[in-house]
């Protein structure tokens, strides 16, 4: 039997503003950017790289590495490693444990300093860098001016999102959205739509999916939707489960950070009592055809649910 209904699951949907807290604290890893630079002198501590399971990451440097200069921790844990001349790529296991860390290096061809890099590669269940660019000497103009619209585009969503959360200081529920202007009255504003027959559980799930039903919420912020995934999930394990992280990946393994997680208690290890999951984030119209795909993961990284082809009506 279904612990709540379509409606009621809107209902938690529409309510989890009140309760649900943004993504918890992140790995070292998760702050790193996709560009980083080597300073001179080494500083000691390698900077570390998301990697995630079978999701191939590329190094690009800015000049020639050493042929035969990479040098890899464990090599056999990975499915596949290429050197090249300017990059190297790995392919990570499909049984990386969340938290496994790997070092690597490579020495440049000119001897100059710095004269090699370190890095750490960490096992994330999701968030694994697909390119990492590796800037050895000063960037050109145009380089920098590409990372300041980045950073500036940054702010702007910033600025966005703090101006929503004092709008929704409001009343709460339904009342509040509306209030906030969050929500567009009308028939066609809020729409849901059963997944559960579509969605594709992948065989490694901790979790047994119940039931699973996506929204979709019209704003006033044009081409702006938000989204919600709500599922049920049933706990076969020994020990109770509560989502400590989530994402949604896209197109070409793009990662959409959730704005908010909410479960309003632990998923006891009992298969015959599900327990809600709630999932929020906001995407561009044509960004929410999908499909995606979205992952959850407990405090440990290991106990991961995966739901492929999420769609939003």
């Amino acid at each position: 039997m279904s612990v709540l209904s379509p409606a009621a699951l809107l209902s938690l949907v529409l309510f989890a503003g009140a309760g649900a807290t943004a993504q918890p604290h992140p790995p070292d890893c998760e702050a790193s950017s996709s560009r980083l630079e080597l300073p001179a002198e080494p500083t000691g501590k390698p900077q570390a790289v998301c990697i995630s399971p079978e999701l191939s990451t590329t190094f690009r440097f800015d000049s020639l590495l050493v042929p035969g200069s990479l040098e890899l921790q464990q090599p056999e844990r990975f499915e596949d490693v290429a050197p090249g001349k300017r990059s190297f790529s790995i392919l990570p296991p499909a049984d990386l444990q969340p938290g496994e860390r790997f070092k690597v290096t490579v020495r440049f061809a000119d001897g100059a300093a710095p004269t090699g890099a370190t890095f750490e590669l960490v096992g994330h269940p999701a968030l694994g860098a697909r390119q990492v660019d590796v800037y050895r000497h000063k960037r050109t103009v145009e380089d920098y001016q590409k990372e300041l619209q980045e950073e500036r585009e940054k702010s702007r969503r910033l600025g966005q999102e703090l101006e929503r959360m004092r709008l929704e200081q409001g009343p709460g529920g339904i009342a509040g959205l509306i209030d906030s202007g969050a929500l567009v009255v009308g028939d066609q504003s809020t729409k849901a739509e059963d997944i559960e027959r579509s969605v594709i559980k992948a065989p490694s799930n901790a979790l047994g999916l119940h039931k699973a039903i996506s929204y979709r919420f019209t704003t006033r912020v044009v081409d702006v939707v938000r989204v919600a995934v709500a599922v049920e999930l049933t706990n076969p394990g020994m020990l109770p489960w509560t989502v400590n992280g989530a994402v949604l990946v896209g197109k070409n393994q793009e990662v959409k950070p959730l704005r908010l997680i909410w479960q309003p208690s632990p998923i006891p290890p009992n298969p015959k009592r599900p327990g809600v999951v709630v999932v929020e984030t906001e995407l561009t119209a044509r960004e929410a055809r999908g499909p995606f795909t979205l992952k959850l993961w407990d405090e440990s990284g290991k106990r991961v649910v995966t739901l492929g082809n999420v769609t939003f009506p």
